[in-house]
């Protein structure tokens, strides 16, 4: 019994130990309250019009009833988030166990921990800004296709079911296609490559990624509710919840226009977001010089021009976080979702078994070994960091300016 007990404890530790210290941080550290910003979403429905946000709130009407409570919808999102960290888990488990040399297993868990401790950590959405946002069902849609892609063969049935999965993501919110969609596209032009551009998996990867793209218009475009007046909205729903629904939401999906979005959004967070964001980017230079240091040594290491692109292509997919960082001010979530979906990417490959992937963390692997004191200092430094909000920076990025700042005033005064 106790043999059978270590074996199991010995093939499934990196799967419990990630799931294990979500949870536990989960339970001890999340937000006590849904988002009120966000908290409609868990309460407007089909019922009010057709379009992007609603799925989450018709589910619940499908589980709850008419009216929904406060302790429903926040019980309903610790549920997913326990979810999300079994995914997670499951998700690195297998690749783990996919990978057979040793040096690609010890930076596979180099990346899986310094992935943890990072701002961009799963830990973000339990932080006060994040608590029931729906980026929590586009990440665990996500880490289904994941899961999908190492388990199934059939190319036909991944399709159909990334097809499935990727519109119910679409549903739940239209940013989906910016923030994860990069994950899948990665998928497919791996499957494009190994099938050596085949009719069949280049008309495959080609159908879902046009489908995606023209629902993803339509949900921007087309979508809308049947209510022309905010106030007789919010009265509605506030009948079906027994907290008080918030209209933020409510007002700046279904009553702005682009330009409301421009003038009362962004431009006003145009200066506060580029001091904050230079000098966040410039902290997190371990975080995004380690998948760029990967992303550049597998594309140098190809054998040719045509094996070259295709990583450049993969690489090239996270051109599609621009919009968001350009049009939309939640440069926190923004951060956390790009992070989060280059860990995945990588390694993603490595448990599809991508030679050049495996050869780079094989790479990385014997770095950390030679160089452990180093990379450990990297984990303990990133772990020092806030876990990311919604709009705001990690406190970190804000003492650091003020710091430089009387640095600079305190240098000046030596001139005068």
């Amino acid at each position: 019994m106790n043999k059978k007990i270590c074996g199991f404890l010995q093939k499934y530790g990196i799967d419990l130990m990630v799931f294990s210290y979500l949870v536990y941080n989960l339970m001890i550290n999340r937000a006590h309250n849904i988002y009120g910003y966000i908290n409609g979403c868990y309460v407007i429905d089909y019922s009010y019009g057709f379009g992007s946000r609603l799925m989450i709130g018709s589910l619940m009407h499908v589980l709850f009833g008419d009216v929904i409570g406060a302790k429903q919808a926040y019980g309903f999102v610790v549920f997913c988030l326990v979810l999300l960290s079994a995914l997670l888990a499951i998700f690195i488990g297998n690749v783990y166990r996919r990978v057979e040399d040793k040096k690609s297993k010890i930076a596979i868990v180099f990346l899986t921990i310094f992935y943890l401790m990072s701002p961009a950590s799963p830990e973000y959405l339990w932080t006060a800004e994040n608590l029931g946002r729906l980026d929590t069902y586009l990440y665990i849609l996500t880490l289904i296709l994941m899961i999908i892609t190492l388990k199934l063969k059939n190319q036909f049935v991944k399709y159909g079911l990334y097809l499935a999965i990727g519109i119910l993501a679409i549903a739940t919110h239209q940013i989906y296609i910016f923030l994860f969609f990069p994950a899948l596209f990665v998928t497919m032009v791996h499957d494009v490559w190994e099938e050596k551009f085949s009719r069949k998996q280049v008309l495959l990867a080609l159908g879902v990624t046009i489908v995606l793209c023209c629902t993803f218009l339509y949900m921007q475009l087309f979508s809308g509710i049947y209510y022309d007046d905010l106030d007789t909205l919010m009265a509605q729903l506030n009948q079906h919840a027994d907290f008080y629904v918030d209209k933020g939401t409510m007002e700046t999906e279904y009553f702005w226009e682009f330009k409301d979005h421009l003038i009362k959004n962004m431009l006003p967070e145009i200066p506060h977001h580029l001091k904050y964001g230079f000098i966040l980017v410039s902290m997190l230079v371990p975080v995004w010089g380690t998948y760029l240091w990967i992303w550049r040594r597998t594309i140098k290491t190809s054998d040719n021009k045509v094996e070259k692109w295709k990583y450049r292509l993969m690489l090239a997919s996270v051109l599609a976080y621009v919009p968001v960082f350009a049009f939309m001010t939640d440069w926190g979530r923004w951060f956390a979702a790009l992070f989060s979906v280059c860990m995945i990417n990588v390694l993603h490959l490595a448990g599809k078994g991508d030679k050049k992937i495996l050869s780079t963390l094989h790479s990385l692997g014997q770095n950390i070994c030679d160089y452990l004191p180093i990379f450990a200092l990297f984990v303990i430094y990133i772990s020092t960091f806030e876990k990311f909000e919604g709009l705001n920076f990690p406190e970190q990025a804000q003492l650091f300016y003020y710091q430089i700042y009387d640095i600079k005033m305190w240098f000046l005064s030596l001139f005068q």
